[in-house]
């Protein structure tokens, strides 16, 4: 087989034997550690790259392991919406690698560095899994190694996140057991697990309670792991209180690797007829999202910890991305599949922001901003660009995400939904104003503060994703003409 056909297998094979690698180093020669996860996670993102190139390319590309072939095998399937996403998941753990090089060595006991590494390398291997199968089980069983390597990941934050982190556990294996008795209700009724089969035989059996029964328990398990209000207890606790390292890894990614599994049953399970027309639950859905994103915004607004307003800002968020799925329309379809590249890069830089706050100036309450502005530079303009993003000023690819979902509410007569997403804007704009006037209106200590040189290892990727952030807005026309080939032909 040729280099390319094999593709779909290195982004999955990349990660997990980096992960395998440093697990040996870290107990014989722990000072390649480093520079093996390095090589890995850039050797990853290349071979995503020029999977994403070769998907837009010559269509859809199948892997069979085994050449066991669906549905006796695991077929591993990449069309545009899972090379889409392999692309942002690299993208992602690239910057947080570099970034996680100087923050590990601040966070976590330098014994237990390769340890660390190995399961930051699992932790990568499932979220590729995950968006790469075509099997529903094998979809569960990627998802489990996530959790249980982002659990252990989490709680090498110490006594403040162990309970945080075991919460997290119960709840997240509450929505594990919800998506698994829905895998096994369409599995009883249709006699397979691979979702393009699944497709092909539930048309028939639209209207039996069975289908019904899977897709509510899938939905429901789904949106306990995406944090969708009113199930997003979980993730400000844990957010608030896991290492820096591990939080600009999974705070991107988790939440919206599971939206985009909802978003592969929607079309390529169920089928958009039976999720728009069947159930008739968008007036319910869209009206949900509004309210996800007013409550978030609004506790995002009363919050004083930067940890706890980032926290719920992401909650708001989410509300966007499924408000903008539900709504049906083709331009708010597109725009939830843009602002999941969007919204990642927004909060991967939201929590690089924190991380440096806190290692320089020892504090993560918002009113620490006034330093921030007279000390750290360049942690200042990336926090000026990401709020920009955030609220919705051109050229940010916030700003795009946001027209394109607001056309599409107005297109369909969802208004609260456009009222919504003002309110958070402007609530967003109270938060940054909230942070900056501490800039203006504090005393300055005496003696006046010295500016801080950050650490190369922070600023590089805090530049790198803020550079993202700008630049997926510039070239927003390309990723929507993208995007445009997702959406089924029934939607468009």
């Amino acid at each position: 087989m040729s280099m390319i056909n094999q593709l779909p297998f290195y982004v999955v094979g990349i990660p997990l034997f980096t992960a395998l690698i440093i697990g040996v180093l870290a107990i014989v020669q722990p000072k390649l550690v480093r520079l093996t996860g390095l090589v890995g996670i850039i050797s990853g993102a290349y071979a995503s790259l020029t999977l994403f190139l070769t998907v837009q390319q010559s269509g859809t590309k199948y892997y069979t392991f085994g050449n066991w072939p669906a549905p006796y095998g695991i077929e591993y399937s990449v069309d545009t919406l899972n090379a889409l996403m392999i692309l942002l998941i690299y993208a992602v753990s690239l910057l947080a690698y570099v970034y996680s090089l100087r923050s590990v060595i601040i966070e976590i006991p330098s014994n237990k560095h390769g340890y660390y590494y190995t399961l930051y390398f699992l932790l990568i291997t499932g979220l590729i899994g995950i968006t790469i199968t075509g099997d529903a089980f094998n979809l569960y069983v990627l998802y489990e190694i996530c959790a249980l390597s982002s659990y252990a990941l989490l709680a090498s934050g110490g006594k403040r996140a162990t309970l945080a982190t075991f919460y997290y556990l119960l709840i997240g294996t509450v929505g594990a057991c919800f998506y698994l008795i829905g895998v096994a209700y369409l599995f009883i009724k249709t006699g397979t697990l691979n979702m393009g089969q699944l497709f092909e035989h539930i048309p028939s059996i639209y209207f039996t309670s069975s289908i019904l029964v899977a897709f509510i328990f899938i939905n429901v398990g789904l949106f306990i792991k995406m944090a969708l209000f009113p199930l997003h207890g979980w993730l400000p606790n844990v957010y608030t209180k896991a290492p820096i390292s591990t939080t600009c890894l999974l705070a991107p990614l988790g939440t919206k690797l599971s939206i985009y599994i909802l978003i592969r049953f929607y079309f390529h399970v169920f089928g958009p007829e039976y999720v728009f027309q069947v159930l008739n639950i968008q007036p319910f859905m869209v009206w949900l999202a509004t309210l996800a994103i007013i409550v978030g915004s609004v506790y995002a607004i009363f919050h004083t910890n930067y940890r706890s307003t980032i926290a719920f800002i992401i909650v708001a968020e989410i509300g966007y991305i499924i408000g903008g799925l539900w709504i049906g329309h083709p331009d708010s379809i597109a725009a939830s599949i843009y602002h999941i590249l969007a919204d990642s890069l927004m909060t991967l830089s939201l929590f690089m922001i924190a991380g440096t706050v806190l290692f320089y100036l020892k504090s993560e309450k918002t009113s620490a901003f006034a330093l921030t502005f007279r000390q750290l530079r360049i942690t200042s303009i990336s926090l000026v660009v990401v709020f920009a993003s955030i609220v919705g000023i051109p050229p940010t690819s916030g700003f795009f995400s946001k027209m394109y979902l607001i056309k599409g509410a107005f297109a369909m007569g969802h208004y609260q939904f456009i009222v919504a997403l003002l309110f958070s804007s402007l609530a967003s704009l109270f938060i940054f104003f909230r942070l900056f006037e501490a800039y203006f209106y504090s005393k300055p200590p005496e003696p006046a503060p010295s500016i801080i040189k950050e650490d190369r290892l922070f600023t590089l990727p805090m530049i790198g994703v803020s550079t993202g952030i700008i630049l997926l807005g510039v070239t927003f026309n390309y990723w929507f003409s993208v995007i445009s080939r997702i959406i089924p032909v029934g939607l468009r």
